[in-house]
């Protein structure tokens, strides 16, 4: 299975890798490029960089280096097909397998068919239940509960509203009438197969929410239960991952927020979809919350893209009380920080809102002005989790121990001496206790974190699928100094060629890599690093992105001919040496009175001639 050079080039140029990499990297500019900690080895000093103007990323710390294609090859454990399929999907770019075969061509992508047939089925369903919803008599009931939640019908055109009918085989009914099939229903996940064999509905008697991708498609779904369910009946239910929809790494309300988030600066985060669509109604677009798993890391490095700051608003209860601790832990630990202060400079807050009260009922009680209120009295999270966790452990002895031990440990997530320090001042002040007290258990903690890491990031990058580090690429020391004169003037390969002698690059480190680059120059007129990179091995990309990433400075025109001239020098004396070598050791392996002797003294006095003539200066043979 593959694809063509068109369709290739076509999908890459409609990938930028800085957004492609931020998806998953938290990036900083850097003078003209992008800076971040790397997706491929746990570490605390970024040395991730993304070059936007090339479109190459170069991990020091692992030495991997590559285009968009490999990026995602390496961090989502994907063959090249599937990356490509995987790119276009994003990019929204049709593509069609174009050497045979189906199904999926690595990971968990699928093929491009199946995904753009679940993608059908999602888009057709959520207007299929929107008009059920906005009439269809089945929907009574539904209706009703809107009215009572003062839920305007609007919202059911406007946020993508619906009604699941109470049937067990009502949409999956419907789907059979539009054509598709059981096998799709059940893909798609709206529809599930029991033991027995018989095919139902996931959701039944169920308000419906569409959950949509980024680039606003319909890609799963969240059903609330109306009344008269069963008491075991859970209240929300969600679709289950599928090929297009991944739960760790979709927010609710995301496709209306982001554009907010960059204007506001912040994100708020909330627990149900009431609570986004309600919050959102009322003019705090930047609203989106989680989907039945948690927030992530993958979470917190989305609304990093666009945000600088996260605002937790969870229900005023212990559960979230709970959630609240847990979300600000996985913000910390997934390189971010609170209050601005952290390198990634992401603050965190929480909004403490009334007994009994969520986003949604505030508003309805008391418009928008009760939530902004609350919003404007949130506190920064270093002081909610020491408070949190000096009520959940208690006055005693032990429990004061486990508090601060708790504390350290958030504390020792950030990298920075300066603002570390900062932290354990006011930690130490709402904890009561001494400023070197406090210190010392965060050190403590720091020492504990690094040997965790210590013996489980060797085990996680060999078990990580995708991320797999290659061999260095043998180079000879020469021929790195030829590679930096090609890519830093690749429009004038053709006077390398006239300079450099093929012969004088045989069994060097780096030759294979030489020839390629020239076929590939003579072939396309490959003029930068971008246009190259597709046709390289893993451990090519590796080298070549290294050498072009260390070229902070690039050799002006009159230079770099210089240092050809210099460097072809070196290499026709260096080959010329070789060749010496290999003669000497041939005479000495000859019998006396061997006819091929003089053949062989012959080219040797060649040799010594020739090198007689480059130590002297003397024009070359070839030039």
């Amino acid at each position: 299975m593959g694809f063509s050079a068109e369709t290739i080039e076509k999908v890459r140029r409609a990938s930028d890798l800085v957004e492609v990499a931020g998806a998953i990297v938290q990036l900083r500019r850097v003078g003209t490029n992008f800076r971040g900690l790397s997706p491929f080895k746990k570490e605390k000093t970024p040395s991730f960089y993304v070059h936007p103007d090339k479109q190459f990323f170069k991990c020091f710390s692992s030495g991997s280096g590559g285009d968009v294609f490999r990026f995602i090859m390496m961090t989502e454990g994907l063959d090249f097909p599937a990356a490509v399929r995987r790119l276009a999907e994003r990019a929204g770019v049709a593509v069609e397998d174009e050497a045979g075969g189906g199904g999926k061509g690595g990971g968990d992508g699928g093929s491009g068919a199946e995904r753009e047939r679940l993608r059908q089925i999602h888009a057709a369903l959520a207007l299929h239940w929107r008009d059920l919803l906005a009439s269809d008599p089945s929907a009574e009931e539904a209706r009703t509960y809107l009215k009572e939640r003062e839920i305007p019908l609007e919202w059911i055109t406007r946020f993508g509203l619906g009604f699941a009918p109470a049937a067990w085989t009502a949409t999956l009914d419907w789907g059979k009438k539009s054509g598709y099939t059981e096998e799709e229903m059940i893909a798609s996940g709206v529809a599930l197969r029991a033991q027995s064999g018989r095919v139902y509905d996931r959701f039944r008697n169920r308000l419906m929410f569409s959950i949509l991708d980024e680039g606003g498609r319909v890609i799963a779904f969240s059903g609330r239960v109306l009344a008269g369910a069963g008491p075991e009946e859970p209240k929300y239910v969600n679709s289950p991952e599928t090929v297009i929809f991944k739960k760790g790494r979709v927010l609710f309300g995301f496709d209306r927020a982001r554009r907010a988030m960059a204007e506001a600066g912040r994100a708020i985060v909330v627990e149900g979809q009431l609570d986004v669509l309600r919050s959102q109604a009322a003019g705090f677009t930047e609203t989106v919350a989680p989907l039945g798993t948690g927030f992530t890391e993958e979470h917190a490095k989305l609304i990093g893209r666009f945000a600088k700051e996260i605002v937790i608003c969870l229900d005023a209860d212990a559960a979230g009380d709970r959630a609240a601790g847990r979300l600000g832990g996985v913000l910390v630990e997934g390189g971010q920080g609170w209050g601005g202060l952290a390198k990634a400079e992401l603050g965190v807050k929480v909004v403490r809102l009334p007994a009994g009260d969520d986003p949604d009922s505030l508003i309805r009680k008391g418009g928008a002005e009760a939530f902004r209120g609350k919003l404007d009295e949130a506190v920064d999270f270093l002081d909610f989790f020491v408070d949190w966790q000096t009520k959940q452990e208690g006055e005693s002895p032990g429990g004061r121990r486990r508090a601060v031990e708790a504390v350290a440990k958030l504390l020792g997530l950030v990298g920075s001496a300066v603002s570390r320090a900062g932290l354990v001042v006011r930690a130490a002040s709402r904890l009561g206790l001494g400023e070197s007290l406090v210190m010392d258990e965060v050190e403590k903690a720091r020492g504990q974190a690094a040997k965790i890491l210590e013996r489980s990031e060797q085990r996680e990058t060999r078990e990580t699928p995708g991320i797999q580090a290659t061999k260095p690429l043998e180079v000879h020391p020469v021929m790195r100094e030829l590679f930096l004169l090609v890519l830093g003037q690749p429009g004038k390969f053709p006077e390398v060629e006239r300079k450099v002698e093929e012969v004088w690059l045989k069994n060097l480190g780096g030759e294979e890599l030489y020839l390629k680059m020239r076929g590939l120059y003579r072939d396309d007129g490959w003029t930068g690093l971008a246009d190259l990179l597709p046709h390289l091995a893993a451990e090519e990309q590796d080298f070549v992105t290294g050498l072009e990433a260390s070229m902070w400075e690039k050799l002006q025109e009159e230079g770099w001919d210089g240092a050809l001239e210099k460097l072809a020098g070196r290499l026709e004396g260096d080959f010329l040496r070789r060749e010496a070598e290999r003669l000497s050791a041939r005479l000495r392996s000859m019998g006396q009175g061997d006819p091929d002797a003089a053949e062989v003294l012959r080219q040797q006095g060649e040799l010594l001639k020739r090198r007689a003539r480059l130590t002297q200066g003397a024009p070359k043979a070839n030039a």
